[in-house]
């Protein structure tokens, strides 16, 4: 995937080689004080090519989600999106949290797409046969 800095940035990189998430840096310049529930946009100083049929999306880094409470928002970069990337945080802590110039704040995974079309149908025409599960959610599988 091609990529470009439009701010003074470190450049995205995996942890390891094997590693899913692309880790995206606090551009020199950017620094935000979050209160408990506060959430903000970050731009992150980078605009990418996303590969046709794919998508970047979004996920917590383990360390920042866990140490600094920040969980992420606003999670899909479209392949025909082409302007700067940016981060969506809120903070879910009890602390106002620092965020710096230079800190490995998010990651994203590039992921394959599915294009299917939408088609609106009836309820009765909806499934083709019931499932055991039915409309069965939030924990109703382990229910005996």
């Amino acid at each position: 995937m091609k990529i470009s800095k439009v701010k003074n940035v470190k450049t995205p990189n995996r942890g390891t080689p094997e590693s899913a998430g692309i880790d995206f840096y606090v551009p020199d310049g950017i620094i935000a004080s979050l209160a408990p529930g506060q959430s903000c946009l970050i731009p992150s100083g980078i605009k990418a090519n996303v590969p046709p049929g794919h998508a970047l999306v979004a996920f917590n880094k383990s360390g920042v989600a866990v140490k600094k409470n920040l969980y992420v928002g606003a999670c899909v970069v479209d392949e025909d999106y082409q302007g700067e990337i940016h981060i969506n945080l809120t903070n879910v802590g009890e602390k106002t949290v620092e965020i710096s110039p230079g800190e490995k704040i998010i990651q994203f995974v590039l992921l394959p797409v599915f294009y299917d079309t939408i088609e609106e149908v009836g309820l009765e025409d909806l499934y083709e046969e019931e499932t055991v599960r039915g409309a069965g959610g939030f924990g109703s599988t382990g229910e005996k």
